[in-house]
């Protein structure tokens, strides 16, 4: 989850996506925009995310792992150059805070789910189980 975190939503590098995800995995906040199934809808979150938020810092704060489930909290930094959550760009820096819960199978993500707030203004709070 540190190498998802880090290195697919921090860098962008969006291969790694297929080693860590099952091909039909389920990405709760991808469907709740009307985003596609399964992997392509992983990529188009965190494409999504790192189009309208520019010079992106994540802190992983802890990652809690049990058997076939893992929770991380994380936060991030970054500029808002682009429509997110229905707010204007304002390409000023705000800062979020995340809870990504990730339900497991064989080692794979098979469901992704989250908890944002992130401070714009009005704030924007979202939890993907409940669109």
């Amino acid at each position: 989850m540190r190498s998802y975190l880090m290195e697919v939503v921090g860098e962008g590098r969006l291969d790694l996506i297929e080693r860590i995800a099952h091909e039909n995995m389920v990405d709760e906040a991808n469907l709740a925009f009307g985003g596609p199934t399964g992997r392509a809808g992983l990529v188009a979150h965190v494409k999504g995310f790192r189009r309208n938020v520019h010079d992106l810092d994540i802190e992983i704060r802890r990652i809690v792992a049990e058997t076939n489930n893992v929770m991380a909290w994380w936060s991030f930094t970054g500029i808002l150059a682009g429509p997110w959550f229905n707010r204007p760009v304002t390409n000023e820096r705000f800062d979020g805070n995340v809870f990504s819960f990730f339900e497991l199978d064989e080692g794979l993500v098979r469901r992704y789910s989250l908890w944002l707030h992130a401070t714009l203004d009005p704030p924007i709070v979202f939890d993907s189980s409940r669109p």
